[in-house]
């Protein structure tokens, strides 16, 4: 048997359909398996770069400096 024209469009239609849900659900599958972008965790040359340019601006006296840069210390080291 051969398909008429209206049998052929009717199965491309189905075929294009069946892409497409076959394109979402890997997309949502995609997203629910990688969230997002992975965050790069702070390293404490960072944390006392930034502390260093606070003291720079004289946003921090030089005791609140010491005191948060030992608390980074501390805290990267456990």
């Amino acid at each position: 048997m051969i398909p008429t024209d209206a049998m052929s469009w009717l199965m491309w239609t189905m075929v294009a359909g069946l892409l497409v849900l076959l394109w979402a659900s890997a997309l949502l599958l995609s997203r629910l398996v990688l969230p997002g972008r992975p965050r790069r965790p702070r390293d404490e040359n960072e944390a006392i770069g930034e502390l260093s340019l606070r003291l720079a601006r004289g946003e921090i006296s030089v005791d609140e400096f010491e005191q948060r840069r030992q608390l980074v210390l501390d805290a990267f080291r456990h």
